[in-house]
């Protein structure tokens, strides 16, 4: 009786390994769903063909919708990809709160979730995220300008441009910035929000107005570089648009990494850029989504630290921008 046991225990265990094998699907079997919130910027340019390349090499089919700024018709297409059967999705959330629903769908449907650059709320299961340190990105441009202020004397009256705080890089953008203001209100002396959802139409409304009730501003931070050539048309229209060195010279901070911003920095119209490693994270996403189909393991949160380019190191970087 216990050889019997053992016999078919033994057995039960070769099956389950052999079906393992058997049924783990090749990567032209594999379909991987691609939900994008916009494609808003350069930043988001490279991300999404980084991720189109990668899964090209791996020799793997892909869905791709784009949810053109609305976050319910995001949702709705990622129903779409869950009842077309893909094997894993990669999700560029509009709002963090909203896509949770999608994402308990594709959870009850078995299929694994990456969020690519911007994570999920609370609620939802998530396979693995590809996040930059937005938080600390934020706080090292933020020193870095505190420090040369400190070194010269001067002192700042700030227009922050604020994202989506729908998005949670929005908001770790936006605590990294007011730790750095907080800590150093002799340098930092007032802040001016202006809330944009992330959308160039309201940060040009909203700056205009910002600008025109207070002509002393002297510094720009700006949570994303996408609202580059919105604000150095709305600073031209002030007569404020002017390089590193001469005495209208607007400081100006941003993040993403693209090509704009290097570009004007080499000129010296924008001081400090913190870069994201968009090709990087579309690497990362394509390969854990494809690594998830197969059934594997990976790492669940994969961190892109970033780095700074600014006025003084922009050659030694060699970065050029998205």
């Amino acid at each position: 009786m216990k050889k019997s046991l053992v016999s078919l225990l033994s057995l039960a265990l070769l099956v389950t390994l052999f079906a393992g094998q058997v049924f783990a699907k090749s990567n032209d079997e594999i379909v991987i769903g691609i939900s994008m919130d916009a494609i808003e910027s350069q930043m988001w340019v490279e991300n999404q063909a980084s991720m189109h390349r990668t899964l090209n090499e791996l020799g793997v089919k892909f869905i791709e919708v784009i949810a053109d700024g609305d976050a319910q018709k995001q949702n709705q297409q990622i129903e779409t990809l869950i009842a077309a059967g893909v094997d894993a999705i990669i999700i560029a959330p509009k709002d963090a709160t909203t896509i949770v629903s999608a994402i308990r769908k594709a959870n009850a449907a078995g299929i694994p979730v990456v969020m690519n650059n911007r994570a999920a709320g609370p609620g939802a299961e998530v396979a693995c995220s590809v996040t930059s340190d937005n938080y600390s990105m934020v706080v090292r441009m933020m020193n870095y300008i505190a420090d040369q202020a400190r070194a010269t004397g001067q002192s700042y009256k700030v227009m922050e441009f604020i994202g989506n705080l729908g998005d949670v890089n929005a908001v770790l953008r936006h605590e990294g910035f007011r730790a750095v203001v907080d800590a150093n209100p002799d340098i930092f002396t007032e802040v001016i929000e202006i809330p944009t959802e992330w959308k160039a139409e309201i940060a040009n409304a909203l700056g205009q107005a910002a600008l025109q009730a207070n002509p002393d501003i002297n510094m720009i931070f700006a949570a994303s570089d996408f609202l580059i050539p919105t604000i150095k048309a709305m600073l031209q229209r002030f007569d404020m648009w002017y390089p590193v060195g001469h005495p209208k010279h607007v400081t100006y901070v941003t993040f993403d990494g693209a090509a704009d911003a290097v570009n004007e920095i080499k000129e010296g119209y924008i001081d400090i850029v913190s870069v994201q490693n968009a090709t990087e994270q579309g690497r990362l996403c394509a390969i854990n989504a494809v690594a998830l189909a197969k059934g594997e393991q990976v790492d669940p949160d994969a961190f892109d630290p970033g780095f700074e380019v600014h006025t003084g190191n922009w050659e030694e970087v060699g970065f050029a921008g998205y």
